[in-house]
């Protein structure tokens, strides 16, 4: 691996080195050296290994608003069940 190469990993967001676009890496096949993105506005794309290091890709945080690409609702149980999770979570790791 080159020095500065950034390595996908799933549940990582990451923008370009010349560009905002944000997405996430929601999978990564091995076998057939392929890495899934999710962009923030819900496309997916997939790429062969080679294609992500000619990306120079910058990991960043994950945005304020992570349910971009995703369809859920505020009133679903599921989603208020995590957002609680969460921020108990940073309640406890800001003590």
């Amino acid at each position: 691996m080159m020095s500065g190469q950034v390595t996908a990993e799933i549940g990582h967001w990451y923008r370009l080195y010349n560009k905002s676009d944000r997405f996430e890496v929601v999978a990564i096949d091995y076998d057939d050296q392929m890495i899934e993105i999710q962009k923030f506005d819900g496309d997916i794309e997939e790429m062969e290994f080679n294609g992500w290091k000619v990306l120079f890709p910058i990991e960043i945080s994950p945005p304020e608003d992570w349910t971009g690409p995703y369809e859920i609702e505020s009133e679903d149980s599921a989603f208020n069940a995590y957002a609680k999770n969460e921020a108990l979570l940073q309640l406890k790791g800001s003590n």
